[in-house]
Order: structure tokens, then C-alpha cells, then sequence
């Protein structure tokens, strides 16, 4: 099936685009890993108009009631990560890692950031095992546990707040020599007794069993220490989730290129949210961005000859 258009993404930016392509009754697909995206990994998010305090897994349920206004007027696919976009006669096709190819005559990449890898020996093998990427889904599963944060920015410093409330023992080591931030974050961390900071530390190794055990960092003389840890808490960034997609132009950091109206360098494609290089990366923003890219790729459908 030739769908009109396909939103790749599920979070803040492919969600207001679902709405309008929905009140528009066009004929459309939404392919998504996880609904929610990056959102629902916030803690607490302050500056969403009308909202004075929600965390990001409850503003995700508000998106998906709302989108559930208009769940028989197109498809949803979850729980797909995309693999492969291309140029096919009269449109696109997406490729996804479950094998499943779909196809529409126009596409909104809206796939936001990923967790930066740390690249250290264990990482992989022990991912879900204790090893994660997200504190705010999995904090709570580490009640009484010791535990690491690997990172010294804003996500660390939330990460290792939010442990504190259920963990045994919290770690943060980082490479730079002071943790980098809000000023708020950073008092939080010094005033904590159960908060531990080690600068200058190299995250070299994470080893077990069957889960994770321990950790293996450097220290600048060359020394290297164990920490005895059943959780490893990643928080090193994010990069854009465009590997996908070769066919449109990207800057140095991978993220999609965009003029005012969302378009790629693809005529067809547009990009939203924080997978572009726009500079501001908020959620306020996304759905802006998405609403603002769904307006344009309707006008641009009904333009088509065959839609006159």
C-alpha cells in the first residue's frame, strides 16, 4: 500500500504532525520505536504551557490519549526501529529491523536523539542486565543496590537524583574535572551524603556474571579502580537517530538539515524535532516543529496533480 505520507518517530515532533495529518483525514502511517521518544525519559518537565509540573511519562500518556482521538483514521505501528530509508517510483520506502517495508509518497523523519554509547568493553553484553541509559524508567529497580552514573552533565546530575531516592549508594564518575551544569543540579550533588563524585576518572570497563557486579575506571596517573555495582546509569549525551537515512544532507553531527519549512535536501522529506539541526532541542519546540513541518507537507500534497 501507498500510504500519502509516513511519520518516522513517535515522539513530541511525529505526534503533532499525527494530529493534523489526522483532522486532514489523509491516509498516513506512524512507524515508531517507542511512543514518547526522549520525553518520557524527563523527570520532571516545568516548561510545557499548560502544565506547572509533570514528569515526561505522564505528558507522554496526555500525548497518546490525545492521539488516541484519532486512532482509527491511520495505522500505528510501535515497537519498529527504522533501519532503511530509500527513493521508490512515486514516493519512499522505510525498512524497518523487523524486516516490514512500508511505503508513501511523502516523509516526515521525526526519530529525535539516541543514547550516546560509552563504547567501554561490557557495555553491550550487559544491556538490560545492568547496564541502561534511561534513570527515569529504571531508577526504581535499583532500590538498594550501589550503583554508577557515568557522565558529568545535566542528565548525570538528574540520574544521580533520582537514585538517590532508591538506591544504596550513588557514583558519579566523570572524565572532565568538574561536573558541568545547573548551578541547582550541582548543589543538590555536594550537599547529598549518599552522592559520591570522582573527576577525572576514564570509564574503562564493565564486568559480572549474569548481571553487572562492577565497574573498571582510570584515573589520570594510570592507576585503575574497581567500584563494586550492581547498576550502570550511562549518561554521557545524545546523538541524532538519523543513521537510517543517507539520502538527505547532514551536518557534521549528523543531524538532518532543514530550511524554515522543515524541507531535507530531498524534495518529499521533511525532518522535525531534535533529529534536525535546529538549536533549541525542547518539547515545546518538537511539537512545534512537527505541527509546522505537517502544514507544509500538506499544502505540498494537495498540490500534486492527481489530489486537484
Amino acid at each position: 500500500m501507498m500510504y500519502d505520507a509516513m511519520i518516522i518517530g513517535g515522539g513530541p515532533a511525529g505526534l503533532a504532525a499525527a494530529i493534523y495529518f489526522a483532522r486532514q483525514k489523509l491516509q498516513f502511517i506512524v512507524i515508531a520505536d517507542v511512543i514518547g521518544g526522549q520525553a518520557a525519559w524527563s523527570s520532571d518537565v516545568e516548561n510545557y504551557l499548560g502544565f506547572h509540573l509533570i514528569d515526561g511519562m505522564h505528558l507522554v500518556e496526555r500525548f497518546r490519549e490525545h492521539l488516541n482521538d484519532y486512532k482509527d483514521s491511520f495505522t500505528l505501528k510501535e515497537t519498529q526501529r527504522a533501519t532503511e530509508l530509500t527513493a521508490i517510483d512515486g514516493g519512499f520506502r522505510l525498512k524497518t529491523e523487523k524486516g516490514d517495508t512500508f511505503d508513501a509518497r511523502m516523509a516526515l523523519i521525526a526519530t529525535g536523539e539516541k543514547h550516546r554509547e560509552l563504547g567501554a568493553p561490557g557495555e553491550k553484553a550487559f544491556y538490560g542486565r545492568g547496564v541502561t541509559y534511561c534513570a527515569t524508567c529504571d531508577a526504581p529497580m535499583y532500590a538498594g543496590k550501589d550503583t554508577i552514573v557515568v557522565g558529568g552533565g545535566n542528565s548525570a546530575m538528574e540520574a544521580a537524583l533520582l537514585l538517590e531516592k532508591y538506591a544504596k549508594s550513588v557514583t558519579i564518575v566523570l572524565v572532565n574535572d568538574a561536573l558541568k551544569g545547573d548551578e541547582m543540579y550541582k548543589q543538590r550533588i555536594l550537599a547529598s551524603k549518599m552522592i559520591r563524585v570522582i573527576p577525572n576518572a576514564k570509564t574503562t570497563k564493565i564486568f559480572g556474571d549474569t548481571f553487572v557486579n562492577g565497574v573498571e575506571y582510570e584515573l589520570p596517573d594510570g592507576k585503575r579502580q574497581i567500584l563494586d555495582v550492581q547498576g550502570v546509569f550511562i549518561e554521557i549525551g545524545l546523538v541524532p537517530a538519523s543513521d537510517f537515512v543517507s539520502i538527505v544532507k547532514k551536518d557534521k553531527w549528523n543531524e538532518i538539515l532543514v530550511n524554515e519549512r522543515n524541507e531535507t535536501s530531498v524534495p518529499g522529506i521533511w525532518a522535525a524535532g531534535d533529529v534536525t539541526n535546529i538549536t533549541e532541542k525542547q518539547i515545546a519546540v518538537a511539537v512545534g516543529e512537527g505541527s509546522k513541518a505537517a502544514l507544509q507537507m500538506i499544502k505540498w500534497l494537495q498540490k500534486q496533480p492527481d489530489r486537484k
